[in-house]
């Protein structure tokens, strides 16, 4: 398979991936809440547009940090899945359908893929993990995964909402000094 053979996939299948959303959504309106074609799709959709979309932008180079952000982002779609899934399916609070099924997870990808983007395009890092600027990458992990430890707590576990609040000032805090402490290493933004 050449190069050309392969950029035609990309492109087709974030079409196809636009088309496999759209039919997701016309699943769930049809068939209800366990349509098959609507689980299937609102699964592969978003993920294959994910991926498509980065591959598509990935040999243009004044798309190269969104290209690599939307590659990026099919590790954030599986990871919202996983902890949407565990939050909702624990919680008689958030409602099993179709929204929180999949809508969820997807926005919260999309909000981390958007917001890697801001970073990256502020601080001019490359955010790889194996990097010295990979360790920012690491702590935006970490504070996914405790946000999500700190809704299922609160509306799985009956832990007091303050705990969200709680959450929320402390990695606004801690991203805050990261902040500072980059300022301060003359990093160029």
């Amino acid at each position: 398979m050449d190069a050309s053979t392969l950029r035609a996939i990309h492109r087709y299948g974030a079409i196809v991936s636009l088309v496999a959303t759209v039919a997701g959504a016309i699943g769930f309106a049809v068939n209800g809440a366990n349509s098959a074609l609507g689980l299937f799709f609102g699964f592969l959709g978003p993920l294959c547009g994910f991926y498509f979309g980065g591959a598509v932008l990935y040999e243009k180079p004044r798309y190269h940090i969104l290209s690599e952000e939307l590659l990026r982002g099919v590790a954030w779609y599986f990871g919202s899945l996983v902890g949407w899934s565990v939050v909702v399916t624990s919680s008689a609070a958030v409602p099993v359908t179709p929204a929180t099924a999949f809508g969820l997870p997807v926005l919260t990808a999309l909000g981390l893929t958007v917001a890697m983007i801001a970073i990256r395009r502020r601080t001019g890092l490359d955010l790889k993990v194996e990097t010295r600027d990979g360790q920012l990458l690491i702590a935006i992990l970490g504070g996914v995964v405790g946000g999500f430890l700190a809704l299922y707590l609160v509306l799985a576990a009956g832990y007091s909402p303050w705990l969200l609040a709680l959450y929320a000032i402390g990695t606004i805090a801690g991203a805050a000094f990261w902040d500072r402490r980059w300022r301060r290493r003359g990093v160029a933004s």
